[in-house]
């Protein structure tokens, strides 16, 4: 049995996957939208290729009950830099009340109220 356990341990820590936020995440009628928004995963990979891919945040919200995505290069000093609609449309911002426009910051850049972010992977 002490002869087993090691072989049973070795094959337990190879066949655990650990989950992402994104991969938990069902929205826009896929689950795992970094890898199934075919939008999204294209501007990741472009981000990758350039190895900017670490300075990239994409965190899920809403706007009047649509989900979107807020886009944002970290190292841009922007509030809201661009957010995209399910079908990678960007939302005009600008378009939005002001009690909208407090809402979205709320519920996509809160710390403690915001969305999940999907990128970076953890």
């Amino acid at each position: 049995m002490k002869k087993l356990l090691p072989f049973l341990f070795i094959i337990f820590i190879f066949s655990c996957k650990d989950a992402t936020v994104s991969s938990r995440t069902e929205v826009c009628g896929v689950k795992d939208p970094v890898r199934n928004l075919p939008w999204l995963k294209a501007k990741i990979d472009s981000l990758k290729t350039e190895k900017q891919d670490d300075m990239l945040m994409v965190t899920v919200g809403k706007i009047k009950d649509e989900y979107v995505f807020d886009y944002t290069m970290t190292y841009m000093s922007c509030h809201v830099c661009v957010v995209y609609r399910c079908d990678g449309s960007r939302v005009d911002l600008s378009k939005l009340s002001q009690t909208e426009m407090e809402e979205f910051v709320r519920t996509v850049r809160g710390e403690k109220t915001r969305g999940p972010v999907i990128w970076p992977e953890k």
